[in-house]
């Protein structure tokens, strides 16, 4: 009996090493190839008729799929359009959905907008989870000593800022 706990807790324990935590649901080929166009956020069609969709952030109901969103806008600059003025709508495009998400983001949380961690007060960078007086006032202090974010993700550079409570603000964030 004691060994087949043993037994059990070894495969528990390699099972926790080995399988990651679930993320976002992985779209298969088969499954981007079956979407609309209108789930990209580019289709280019090239002389010899071939076409490229780029980008997709659309659920095959037409719903903007935000972890999709956001790998969307982290490969843009990875894509090769075969029509460069494409980057700037495709960026737009995209840019636009994380906008509207992150408005609705914050309303839930009780805000009136994102909060831009730019020019928020004290008490504004308080309305965020996690953010304490203490963290406000690294921020603010951060802010002035090194000039303004220029995005967001740059709020891990704040001392005691770490990794879990940037995760968990920053949809609720601006840098502009």
């Amino acid at each position: 009996m004691k060994s087949l706990g043993k037994y059990i807790l070894v495969i528990v324990g390699i099972l926790i090493c080995v399988v990651p935590p679930a993320a976002a649901e992985k779209w298969g080929r088969r499954y981007i190839e079956g979407l609309p166009d209108s789930a990209f956020a580019a289709v280019e069609v090239a002389a010899d008729g071939k076409k490229a969709r780029h980008l997709p952030h659309h659920n095959h109901l037409g719903e903007v799929d935000v972890s999709h969103l956001k790998s969307a806008l982290s490969r843009i600059h990875q894509v090769k359009w075969t029509d460069p003025a494409n980057f700037a709508k495709a960026k737009a495009h995209l840019e636009e959905h994380y906008r509207i998400y992150k408005q609705d983001r914050a309303k839930a949380h009780g805000l009136k907008a994102p909060v831009n961690i730019n020019k928020a007060s004290l008490s504004e960078l308080m309305q965020l989870p996690h953010i304490g007086k203490e963290h406000a006032a690294a921020i603010i202090e951060y802010r002035k000593t090194h000039g303004s974010f220029r995005n967001p993700s740059e709020l891990a550079r704040v001392p005691d800022v770490g990794p879990k409570i940037l995760s968990d603000i920053e949809d609720l964030i601006v840098a502009e």
